[in-house]
């Protein structure tokens, strides 16, 4: 079943991340920056929609 410990398996001292430490935070910058994106382009066209019903442009 998914989720479950598998009792066999002892995880790695090391906690078991891959590659040198400063790459931990890499995943999570990068999904951090797309989503900023994402929010930076949902508040333009809200603006933009308001902009045309207010003012009709």
């Amino acid at each position: 079943m998914p989720g479950v410990p598998v009792p066999a398996h002892r995880p790695p001292a090391d906690q078991g991340h891959v590659g040198p430490d400063h790459s931990l935070t890499v995943a999570s910058k990068y999904l951090n920056d797309r989503a900023g994106s994402i929010y930076a382009g949902t508040n333009e066209i809200q603006r933009n929609i308001i902009a045309k019903a207010v003012l009709g442009l």
